[in-house]
C-alpha cells in the first residue's frame, strides 16, 4: 500500500466516525439536547483528528517509518471503517429503539476501536514526531472514552 493511501484511509476514518457522530447528533438533538450536545462535540474532535492526520502526512514524508508503508496499517484502518460502517448500519436500522445509553454504547465500542487501532500505530511506529502525534490522537479517543463514560453514569 503507498503511504498516500494510508494517510488517506486514515484520514477517511477519523471523518466517517465525525460524520456518524453528527448524524446521532442531529438525530437526537429534539429529544436529549445535552446528548446531542456530547455527540456534536465529538463529531468536531474527530474533524480535527483528520486535521492532525494531514499534519501527520507532512511530517512523515520527511521521514518515511516502514510500518505505515505496510499492509498491517492498511489492514488495521480497514477493521476500523468497517467497524464505523458496521455501527452506522446498525445506527439506521435500530434508531427508533434506541434509548440514549444505547447510543453511548455504540460510541463507546466505536472509541474503544480507535483506541485500539492507534495503539497499533503508536507501537510499530519509530519516528518520534510521527509518534507523537498518534500518541495525541490516542490520548483524544481516551478522553472520548471518558466523556462518554461521564455522561452514561450520569
Amino acid at each position: 500500500m503507498s503511504l498516500a493511501k494510508t494517510f488517506y484511509l486514515l484520514k477517511d476514518a477519523e471523518l466517517r466516525a465525525s460524520e456518524l457522530y453528527a448524524l446521532i447528533g442531529l438525530s437526537v438533538a429534539i429529544t436529549h439536547p445535552e446528548l446531542a450536545d456530547l455527540f456534536s462535540s465529538l463529531a468536531e474532535d474527530e474533524t480535527l483528528h483528520a486535521r492532525q492526520i494531514e499534519m501527520m502526512h507532512t511530517i512523515f514524508l520527511q521521514s518515511p517509518d516502514s510500518f505505515l508503508d505496510g499492509p498491517d496499517a492498511e489492514k488495521t484502518i480497514g477493521e476500523f471503517v468497517q467497524n464505523v460502517e458496521t455501527i452506522k448500519n446498525y445506527f439506521n436500522q435500530h434508531f427508533g429503539k434506541m434509548l440514549p445509553a444505547d447510543l453511548i454504547g455504540l460510541a463507546l465500542d466505536l472509541e474503544k476501536h480507535l483506541v485500539e487501532s492507534h495503539s497499533a500505530f503508536f507501537i510499530n511506529i519509530q519516528d518520534d514526531s510521527v509518534k507523537k502525534l498518534f500518541a495525541g490522537l490516542h490520548a483524544g479517543n481516551e478522553a472520548h472514552i471518558r466523556k462518554l463514560q461521564d455522561f452514561r453514569n450520569g
